[in-house]
Formats: C-alpha cells, sequence, structure tokens
C-alpha cells in the first residue's frame, strides 16, 4: 500500500484542510480520508479508518515526512507487523500516489465549480468515479478486483429498470463459488494486463535511460530541486554515497543539512570530479604570477638516441616541392655535419650552468605530500626514467621541496616539483623575453623560413653545486638532487632566454632572395659549432 498527503486545501465545513490518501497496488482500490491537519495522531487515527475498510497490510510506502517518520507512527506501524519503506527525495515517480493526487485535485475542482466549494461533501462521489472506471495497468475497475464484481452505478440501475432483469434463484453456496471463480480469473486476467503494460512502459522508458551506478564511499552531486533564487547553483555537495538500499536509490550522507543522511534516486545525482589542478597551482614567489601546468610539468624526451632521419625530415617538411635537389643536398651536409646536434639523444651546453642566490640562509624543507599506491607507482617510473637519463641522483640535502602529481582529464599524469616556498626566498633575476608577434612581424616578408624546434632545453643546462643542492626535491621514497635545470624554479625561464639569445646571436636576420641562402649556412653552421 501506497500512503500520502495532500494540502493544505481550503478548510471545509468541517474544518478539514488535508487528505490522506491510500492506494492499494495490487488492486490499485484508492481511499482518501479528510483530516483536520497531519500531525501523527490524525494520521494514526485516518489509517485506521483506511485500514477497518481494506485490512492491514504487509508493507507501506511512504515519502520522508514527518507525519510518517514520528516515533507514534513508527511505533504503530511496528505494533501492527507493517514494514515500511521510504521514497527517495525529490522523485515522485517511486510512489504512484502522487500520480493519484493530481486526478483527485482535478476531479474535485470541477466538481466544486458545479455544486460549490465544499470539496469534502463532493469526495465520496469522486472516489466512487475512481473505483469504478477501468484501470489502464490491469485492466479492470478496483472495485471489480477488491469485491469480485462491479458496484451498481446509476447507469446500471437505469439498465436494470428498463430490462427489469428476472432474478435468479441461487443457493448462498452457489454464489460464494461463483465469487470466487469470478475473481480467480480477474485476478489471473489483470496480472497479465499489469505484466504486459509494465513491459511496454519499461521498453518505452528504456530508450533514453543510461545505466549509471555509483560505489560505497564516492563523492557525488545532488541536483538541487529548491532554489532561493535563480541565480543558485543547480547541484549541491558533495556528498559521500553511504549504502546502496535498491537498484536506483542510494543513501548520500550531505553535511550542513537538518538530515545529513537522506534517501536519493539515482537522476538526482552525477559524480563529483575533483579540480586536481587547483590544489597542485605554482605560485612565483613575489609577483604571485601563476605558472601553466604545461611549462611546469617535467616533459621526457624520446628515449631514442638513434642519430636524425633525414628521409623522414624531408617527407615531414615536404622539402622536394619547395627546395631544388642541389639545396635538399646542401641542407643534408650541414645535417650530417652536426648530426649529434639534431639527435633525439640529450645534450649538455657548456656555455654556462644555471646559478641563483638565496635573500635569506634559512635551510627550506617541506615534507613529501601524501600520494595514494598508485601515484607513488607513477612518480616511481618517472623518477627512474629521469636517473636514466642522468638529469637527477640520489642524494642529500637541507634543502627539500615536494614533488606532487598533477592529473587532469585526457592527459597523462605529470610529475611536478613544488618550489613555491624556495621561489619565495630566490633573488629574482630579469631578462626580457622574447615577444612572439614582433618575431612574426620581422620574418612576414620572407620568401624561406627555417625552424628550428629545441629538444628539451631546460634540461640540456647543468646546475651549478649550489643550485643543486638548493633544488632539491623529496617523494614519499628519497631525496634527489637534480643535475639540469628543473621547471618550476623562478629564473629559470629569464635564464634560459638568455642563453638562447646568446646561441642565436648571429641568426638574427633571414635571406630575402635565394642567393643569400649560402651565407645564411654558413652563419647558422658557426653558430651550430658553438652549441656543442
Amino acid at each position: 500500500m501506497n500512503i500520502d498527503a495532500v494540502g493544505p486545501l481550503p478548510i471545509s465545513s468541517k474544518g478539514n484542510s488535508y487528505l490522506l490518501t491510500a492506494i492499494c497496488m495490487s488492486s490499485r482500490y484508492p481511499d482518501a480520508i479528510p483530516v483536520a491537519d497531519i500531525s501523527s495522531v490524525s494520521v494514526t487515527d485516518a489509517l485506521l479508518e483506511i485500514f477497518s475498510k481494506m485490512g492491514f497490510p504487509r508493507e507501506i510506502q511512504s515519502d520522508l515526512g514527518s507525519s510518517f517518520t514520528s516515533l507514534l507512527t513508527t511505533e504503530f506501524f511496528d505494533r501492527f507487523g507493517i514494514k515500511v519503506t521510504h521514497s527517495s527525495v525529490h522523485h515522485p515517480q517511486s510512489n504512484p500516489v502522487e500520480r493519484f493526487h493530481r486526478t483527485i485535485k482535478r476531479m474535485l475542482k470541477v466538481l466544486c465549480l458545479e455544486s460549490g466549494q465544499d470539496w469534502e461533501k463532493n469526495l465520496p462521489a469522486t472516489l466512487l468515479a475512481l473505483r469504478t472506471i477501468t484501470h489502464d495497468s490491469t485492466g479492470f475497475s478496483p472495485a471489480e478486483l477488491v469485491h469480485g464484481k462491479n458496484l451498481r452505478m446509476p447507469e446500471v440501475l437505469l439498465y436494470e429498470h428498463w430490462v427489469r432483469p428476472q432474478e435468479e434463484d441461487s443457493t448462498v453456496t452457489e454464489y460464494i463459488f461463483d465469487l470466487i471463480n469470478r475473481m480467480r480469473h480477474c485476478q489471473e486476467l489483470a496480472v497479465t494486463t499489469m505484466t504486459e503494460t509494465r513491459d511496454k512502459r519499461k521498453t518505452w522508458y528504456d530508450k533514453n535511460a543510461v545505466k549509471r551506478e555509483f560505489r560505497v564511499g564516492e563523492l557525488v552531486l545532488v541536483l538541487a530541486t529548491s532554489k532561493p533564487n535563480k541565480m543558485a547553483v543547480q547541484w549541491t555537495g558533495p556528498g559521500v554515497i553511504e549504502s546502496k538500499p535498491s537498484e536506483t536509490n542510494y543513501i548520500v550522507r550531505m553535511e550542513g543539512k537538518k538530515y545529513k543522511s537522506q534517501i536519493y534516486h539515482i537522476n538526482l545525482l552525477k559524480p563529483y570530479h575533483q579540480r586536481l589542478e587547483r590544489v597542485n597551482l605554482l605560485v612565483n614567489g613575489e609577483e604571485n604570477q601563476e605558472r601553466e601546468a604545461e611549462e611546469l610539468a617535467i616533459l621526457y624526451p624520446v628515449s631514442d638516441p638513434n642519430i636524425y632521419d633525414f628521409e623522414r625530415i624531408k617527407a615531414d617538411s615536404a622539402l622536394e616541392g619547395r627546395l631544388s635537389p642541389t639545396e635538399i643536398e646542401s641542407l643534408k651536409q650541414l645535417l650530417g655535419r652536426h648530426k649529434k646536434i639534431f639527435s633525439n639523444d640529450l645534450g649538455k651546453t657548456h656555455l654556462v650552468e644555471h646559478d641563483f642566490e638565496l635573500i635569506s640562509d634559512k635551510p627550506i624543507r617541506s615534507k613529501p605530500y601524501r600520494t595514494s599506491q598508485r601515484q607513488n607507482e607513477i612518480l616511481k617510473g618517472e623518477i627512474k626514467r629521469m636517473l636514466d637519463l642522468n638529469i637527477i641522483e640520489i642524494g642529500q640535502s637541507d634543502y627539500a621541496s615536494p614533488m606532487i602529481l598533477v592529473e587532469s582529464t585526457g592527459r597523462d599524469p605529470r610529475p611536478c616539483i613544488d618550489y613555491r616556498l624556495l621561489n619565495a626566498n630566490v633573488r629574482t633575476q630579469f631578462f626580457p623575453l622574447p615577444n612572439i608577434e614582433e618575431r612574426v612581424e620581422r620574418v612576414a616578408a620572407a620568401k624561406y623560413i627555417t625552424v628550428i624546434d629545441l629538444a628539451k632545453g631546460y634540461w640540456q643546462i647543468p646546475l651549478s653545486e649550489r643550485a643543486r643542492r638548493y633544488s632539491a626535491f623529496v617523494t614519499s621514497f628519497g631525496t634527489y638532487i637534480p643535475l639540469r635545470m628543473p621547471f618550476g624554479l623562478v629564473n629559470a625561464p629569464y635564464f634560459f632566454s638568455k642563453l638562447m639569445a646568446q646561441v642565436l646571436e648571429n641568426c638574427d636576420t633571414f635571406a630575402s632572395i635565394l642567393g643569400r641562402h649560402s651565407n645564411l649556412f654558413r652563419k647558422l653552421g658557426r653558430s651550430l659549432k658553438a652549441c656543442r
């Protein structure tokens, strides 16, 4: 049996403003009792009146209203051996009596317009109509399934008056057997019709349904069915899944609410994704300038020390359609003379080494961040790769910055060193960073443009002994010393730009005519020799 309360309605002549409604789910037999209020005492009295007509049910479904969850009502159900289940919050589809409310209120409104405003006087006629109409789910009227025959309606009385059927002489025993057979037949037909209707509606509903499932302990957001204003957030939370009482309902614990744990239908829930980037942002000390994750993340070169493949370069750059065979051969000879520079293997410049000073000599030591077992395995693999590339070494230092793992949707996890405390104590160096728009304007009139991509420039710059000591980083499984300039140091971008300006000093030009390319190649060759 499903029960609920509807109201407040206009106060009737007897002082009632609420309706306690009930539906038997087997026969769809409805009942409604007018009550003055929906307190626990009024609800239990109305339920006793309903049970006197329909009997005490084995199970009752209701919403989470205080009238049905109070101590008095709960004890009332326990005393009579009634199992109580509650509907999920803000999901009226789980309680069919909600649909009954819409029908009975519409019928009462029509009857009140015709015969007066006292809806309670029109309630018996409304219930009589609902009990004698054929139900779509069962194919029978509710009264026919309860009493074994339909109730005598005005049209039946009129028919009997016209036809005046002859009364049949039958014994009580024959009448009882006929009634039992008729009810058994009605039950079989009703069950068959309900099954067919249920399958039909399920097929229609499942066309656009998507199977979703949450695990216990998972964080979810709950749809805000009532908002204080139109600009309020649509989803609230996050909440924690405590249990799964049914296939589509979940008990969610929400902190800060009156009832911390409530039942929610799965249609009101969606997974909560934590924004790890907000936690793992790195800031440039004094300037409080945010760095992009791409700049701070440790990127790895392709660990293939093979010499460059000129045929692949020629195909990728479509050189055959742009240069003559002589020019292609000249380019091949140029790359061949400097094949180590154009290799995928990391180089190491001898021109400079990165060094920086601290404002204070007080050592900066941070504890390693707490990471899961899965994140630890990823970090161990990345540390091993850096050790194999001779980018870092195992060591000890009185300075230690923690390493974190940046994870974002659609990208592989990337290790990153949190140098925020160290950067706040570093004496900042400055060098003008190149403006890409100015570079494009300078070569806009060129017919030929040569583009050279440096492979992991930061890792080609060695660190001084002092910088190695300051730049040490720590994980939950060890301390490591960087040998090359790591990502995340406050002076790294300026130092790298200064080095590039020094290396490419003689290449700040372009050939406006084809005949000057040979001079450009010679200048480029001298610059490439300086990079060795």
